[in-house]
């Protein structure tokens, strides 16, 4: 009873971390990264597989990054209560270039969004054959009616489905890499040898771009979390289990796809390709886990742009999400999958490293004027 009260006490920032609201948050950060992009296998194609063993260290370059940026986020929401991108991009990067950059990540998540309907539809056409138009109206229905519940309803369901997604990502690698008796150095000898679609010309600016491709999707997000927390212990054991988590598992994704780049490289869907060959029978099952990865980046990247204009289920938020969300139907029917993908993910990182290369300026000032 003593400790109980004792711990009461102390400062949240002194108190001692929530396993299960640390295993919470790294489930809604994982589960907010893994997109159409990460699902379906094209991001690991474009940012990391093209680039053979570079991209291996790229992907290490990531985990830092992300880590990194995962920290300062939560800790600008639990210090500040910022829960809006645009109040965190103007304190770290002051208020012109914070809100230039407010206005252009709002333009390009509703780009992004598109890319996410468009990968459902792509899935769908891919394995069942059915038109792209289904998958991509399903999950335009499925994400915006878990908007008009909130932000708390959002991140309760992808919470759950965040850590279910990496499992079969990883088990679908591990099989993959166990099943193919190619090497990961012969494998990156094909990718030298193949015409494949990448971010960037260069494999450091690549992984650079992929981390800065999170941020402003995380800026949003994030801090409204690290406001909502009651321990900022939680938050930074977060900050470190879920990079950890999502780029491990990107990591053995990416092996899985170098070492079967002769047979991914021609499809919509890398990672369904993969399953179709260690383990058609489940390869279905694989089809609604995408879908699902799909559905947990989709759902929280549009509420970004709802929540900086008003509060939660009232009209106006309402009809915004209908609005947008029809916007993002028109958009996905433009270019097929992996064009979306190439032309706009890379944009978006561009914008994402402004911001990165502000809050590292701005913590060393603060830094040093501390010590």
């Amino acid at each position: 009873m003593i400790t109980t009260v004792a711990n009461k006490n102390l400062p949240m920032s002194e108190k001692p971390f929530n396993p299960m609201s640390v295993v919470r948050l790294s489930g809604a950060f994982m589960a907010y990264l893994i997109g159409s992009g990460f699902a379906t296998g094209q991001e690991g194609i474009q940012f990391f597989v093209s680039f053979g063993i570079n991209g291996l260290i790229g992907c290490m370059i990531s985990f830092i990054l992300l880590t990194y940026v995962c920290n300062i986020l939560y800790k600008v929401g639990f210090k500040h209560g910022f829960k809006r991108n645009e109040d965190v991009f103007v304190h770290y990067c002051g208020n012109y270039v914070g809100k230039f950059l407010t206005w252009y990540t709002m333009i390009f998540i509703v780009a992004v969004y598109a890319i996410m309907l468009s990968g459902t539809g792509a899935t769908i056409e891919q394995h069942y054959g059915l038109p792209s138009y289904i998958g991509t109206v399903l999950m335009a229905l499925l994400s915006g009616g878990t908007l008009l519940m909130g932000l708390r309803k959002i991140v309760n369901i992808i919470a759950i489905i965040g850590p279910i997604i990496v499992a079969f990502t990883i088990l679908i690698s591990i099989l993959t890499l166990v099943e193919t008796p190619v090497t990961i150095v012969e494998g990156a000898a094909k990718v030298a040898e193949m015409d494949i679609l990448a971010a960037s010309n260069n494999w450091l600016m690549s992984a650079l771009l992929y981390a800065g491709l999170m941020i402003p999707g995380l800026a949003s997000f994030l801090p409204a979390l690290g406001a909502s927390a009651k321990c900022e212990n939680d938050l930074k054991y977060s900050s470190i289990l879920g990079p950890l988590l999502f780029v491990g598992a990107l990591f053995l994704l990416v092996l899985a796809l170098m070492v079967k780049v002769d047979v991914v490289n021609s499809s919509q869907i890398p990672v369904m390709a993969l399953a179709n060959d260690v383990l058609p029978v489940y390869a279905s099952i694989f089809a609604i886990i995408i879908f699902c990865g799909i559905y947990t980046t989709a759902t929280p990247l549009l509420w970004t742009v709802c929540s900086r204009f008003a509060e939660d289920k009232t009209p106006k938020y309402n009809t915004l999400v209908v609005s947008l969300v029809l916007l993002g139907l028109i958009g996905a029917t433009l270019l097929p999958f992996a064009q979306l993908v190439n032309w706009i993910y890379p944009t978006v990182g561009y914008a994402g490293l402004v911001f990165l290369a502000c809050a590292i300026f701005k913590n060393m000032r603060s830094y040093k004027a501390n010590k």
